[in-house]
């Protein structure tokens, strides 16, 4: 596929309203005769959330032949607009004191990133002056999240598309957490856009907001999740390993590996090879295509874009990057020392191979007490970011509920 081919006017306007007019005339029609019957439907869904899927592939082709730019929130523009307060944004400084791990010292050197400050919004209750970001109370437990995206597009603003899973949360959490923190990571960009936020940056922003949290706020790791979806449940993945397995101590709660390592983790359908290691004629990644929407999303530019100017092999041979990939060289005890783990996903979705990887490893590594898996059968990517994927939907917030419960 070709990337951004459309992203100038007017060829852009021309390209929407070709794939308006074929949705409407063309596309939607055929699927609807092409799925009426059940027999037909390459899972047990009804027609229109097998239309809705079809629709959903159109849209994310669409951006990745246009821009991605559209596909983002600015937050100095959030800030310029007098909007900070109403929507809970924040500024983290630099993690620059938690950047000792030789590995991704090496990657930022040769990708040319450093540690910066970086945006985060809150959701939830708010402070006696009606401002976000009060210090944490006595005991206070709080959910630190990452929104996906493939990395490149995205955003933790409230008001995005994903913005949805963490409101509905708040109906599913125990008591205790009564706030919800989202991380402005920077995205990761590369030719034909400009080039920007190669790996480690978004590990580099989510360590600068964990060290918002307890350092700045207060709070106890041994009362904070963290939570992704997609790319943010990979880059939840990247950090909650980084906590755990190195001794971090300018965070102020002990010298010793693994002090800094947060109450447990939720990843829902992790993002886990962005090599395609496991791409094949039986593989999930092709038998779940017909069912599935993020194509687009392992054919190129975000890989691309992740891995900037280290060798290409970085996409299936780095364990922070591709977790679940077939290539690691040395797989065994890369993720010891993590915390209780919950992960949930689709069976319908074409990286649940690698998932099951990653699933398998972290088992391996530290016994099967800490993992709790479910497997949502005939769920397509993140059913828990579509209010329309029901049963499925509620399913995923009630497994949330009933791990996050496990937990006290």
């Amino acid at each position: 596929m070709a990337y951004f081919q459309f992203r100038h006017q007017p060829l852009q306007a021309f390209y929407y309203l070709y794939i308006l007019f074929s949705l409407a005339f063309v596309r939607v029609p055929y699927w609807t005769i092409r799925y009426a019957l059940p027999r037909t439907r390459p899972v047990p869904w009804s027609l229109g959330r097998v239309v809705l899927v079809k629709c959903y592939r159109v849209l994310i082709t669409t951006i990745f032949r246009t821009t991605v730019t559209t596909m983002c929130f600015d937050p100095v523009a959030v800030e310029k607009s007098g909007k900070a307060d109403k929507y809970g944004l924040v500024w983290t400084e630099p993690a620059s004191d938690l950047f000792v791990l030789e590995e991704i010292q090496e990657a930022a050197r040769i990708n040319d990133i450093k540690p910066e400050r970086v945006a985060g919004y809150w959701l939830g209750k708010r402070g006696p002056d009606g401002k976000a970001g009060q210090k944490a109370g006595p005991d206070e437990k709080v959910i630190y999240g990452f929104h996906g995206g493939g990395f490149v597009m995205g955003s933790a603003h409230p008001d995005f598309a994903t913005g949805y899973i963490y409101r509905k949360m708040f109906d599913y959490v125990p008591n205790g957490y009564e706030r919800i923190f989202q991380c402005e990571y920077r995205l990761s960009w590369s030719d034909p856009l400009p080039t920007q936020g190669a790996f480690p940056a978004s590990l580099l922003d989510a360590l600068a907001g964990y060290q918002y949290l307890v350092r700045d706020l207060g709070f106890k790791p041994s009362n904070i999740i963290i939570m992704g979806e997609s790319a943010g449940a990979n880059l939840a993945l990247q950090l909650t390993r980084y906590l755990a397995q190195n001794a971090l101590p300018a965070l102020g709660v002990g010298p010793e590996p693994g002090a800094a390592r947060p109450r447990g983790q939720l990843l829902l359908s992790p993002a886990a090879d962005w090599g395609n290691t496991q791409e094949g004629p039986e593989s999930s990644f092709v038998k779940n295509r017909n069912n599935d929407m993020v194509h687009d999303f392992f054919t190129g530019f975000p890989t691309k874009s992740l891995v900037g100017r280290l060798p290409p092999e970085a996409a299936w041979e780095n364990s922070w990057l591709s977790p679940g990939s077939l290539r690691l060289p040395s797989p065994e005890g890369l993720f010891a020392r993590m915390p209780p783990t919950c992960i949930i996903i689709g069976g319908g979705e074409m990286i649940l191979d690698p998932v099951r990887t990653l699933r398998d490893r972290i088992v391996a590594d530290n016994g099967e007490s800490v993992m709790t898996y479910l497997e949502i059968p005939h769920a397509a990517h993140v059913p828990m970011t579509h209010a329309w994927h029901e049963p499925e939907n509620t399913q995923g917030y009630e497994a949330s509920q009933k791990w996050l419960q496990s937990l006290e």
